[in-house]
């Protein structure tokens, strides 16, 4: 990447970088970058894009913020998280500037930084609100960008983390910009969900979040899909995957929700050191690393990891 200018902010995601996280530090950086009347502040991602992601940059002629893997001695902006465990390597808490969130709040640090959260459904929404209260008009380029971050964190408006300010900036943009947003999210769904060419690996990290719990480490992804059929019927060969992970990396549990977004709910793969309990606290029954279909479980934020974190 070359030499960094050490007047440089780096405004940056979590690992496993979702279409919320890459946008929200696209539009953030613009953001500060113009009430600042600066350029200081520079979008990146901690790894290569899933291909949500991509389809959306591709769709709306968009390229992807260059990739910041080590964030030793940077100074950064981070977005769509705080915890440290989400972190991109390499960072540090007297490095990090602020951070703008829609997750629970856990960080901590020596001296005051700027934290902006709200309890809604996507990071974009709430960078989205900012521009509006500094009478800023959104640029035009980032709108249909940011109204796709709002449907993917929101599953097409369907999420129990939907909120009434998500849904009134989804019906704005794609009004303005006569956007069919039921129509793009589920072309942003479908591309999400080809896994046909992808690794066990790849299928596991596309979404996924560590968290750490006094029982361990925990990590929790995510894969969303019109049609379970196809997932479902690798999920052997997924459930290795995150045995092996799970041995290598010092996991206490891993859980891979399988949300159907047409049927809207969930199974949950599932390797676990105390699999019935989680099977309890979801009240399902696990065979075979595979729960029951759980109607209307589609949150990991608000649904999965506050019982976890809870019992765990």
């Amino acid at each position: 990447m070359g030499e960094i200018n050490m007047e440089k902010i780096y405004v940056i995601g979590h690992k496993n970088p979702d279409t919320d996280t890459t946008i929200s530090a696209i539009a953030m950086a613009n953001f500060l970058n113009t009430i600042t009347r600066t350029e200081n502040y520079i979008p990146v991602t901690t790894a290569k894009i899933n291909s949500e992601t991509e389809f959306v940059l591709n769709k709306f002629g968009y390229v992807a913020p260059e990739i910041l893997e080590d964030a030793t001695d940077k100074k950064l902006f981070l977005v769509d998280h705080n915890e440290q465990s989400q972190w991109v390597n390499g960072a540090s808490a007297e490095n990090i500037l602020g951070f703008v969130d829609h997750h629970k709040i856990k960080f901590e640090n020596s001296f005051p930084i700027e934290i902006i959260t709200k309890p809604w459904g996507c990071t974009c929404t709430i960078i989205y609100y900012l521009f509006e209260g500094q009478n800023i008009e959104v640029p035009k380029e980032l709108k249909p960008l940011m109204l796709c971050a709002m449907l993917s964190d929101t599953v097409i408006l369907k999420s129990v983390t939907t909120t009434k300010r998500d849904k009134k900036y989804v019906e704005d943009i794609s009004q303005e910009l006569e956007i069919d947003y039921k129509e793009i999210g589920m072309e942003m769904f479908k591309a999400k969900a080809q896994i046909s060419n992808k690794t066990a690996d790849e299928i596991i990290h596309n979404d996924f979040k560590n968290f750490d719990f006094n029982a361990g480490k925990f990590g929790i992804g995510q894969i969303e899909t019109p049609d379970l059929t196809d997932v479902v019927a690798r999920a052997d060969e997924i459930k290795s995957k995150m045995q092996e992970l799970v041995e290598s990396e010092g996991y206490h549990s891993m859980i891979i929700m399988l949300t159907d977004i047409i049927e809207v709910g969930s199974k949950l793969l599932v390797v676990s050191k105390d699999e019935n309990k989680i099977a309890e606290i979801f009240n399902t029954t696990i065979d075979d690393g595979l729960s029951e279909f759980l109607p209307s479980v589609m949150s990991r934020k608000k649904q999965i990891m506050p019982k976890l974190s809870e019992k765990f």
